[in-house]
């Protein structure tokens, strides 16, 4: 299973869509919520919209946790293409991060 990730605007235009990592799955992977509370927000059977404030957290997350997505077997340009679409969110008002479960 791998989470389609969208860029959206409010009126549901999609800005940029990419298929994350197969192994992108901090939920099922037991992320720990207390230190990755954005990347344990990620139902992997629902689908999830970060706003601006979220995608801020997420990318911060993505960077301090290194370890945590090596473990998981996410490549580096993987998460760094997770970390461009969480600024392209927060380069313009409105736009979410949809991250689209099973």
């Amino acid at each position: 299973m791998a989470f389609g990730v969208r860029v959206v605007e409010e009126n549901g235009t999609v800005v940029e869509k990419i298929v994350a990592n197969h192994n992108f799955n901090p939920v099922l992977r037991g992320v720990d919520g207390g230190k990755y509370p954005t990347m344990a927000s990620l139902d992997p059977y629902r689908d999830t919209y970060l706003n601006h404030l979220q995608c801020k957290s997420l990318a911060g997350e993505l960077r301090d946790g290194a370890q945590f997505l090596d473990e998981m077997e996410v490549r580096q340009d993987a998460t760094l293409e997770l970390i461009r679409l969480c600024e392209v969110v927060q380069a313009k008002p409105r736009r979410r991060l949809l991250f689209i479960g099973d």
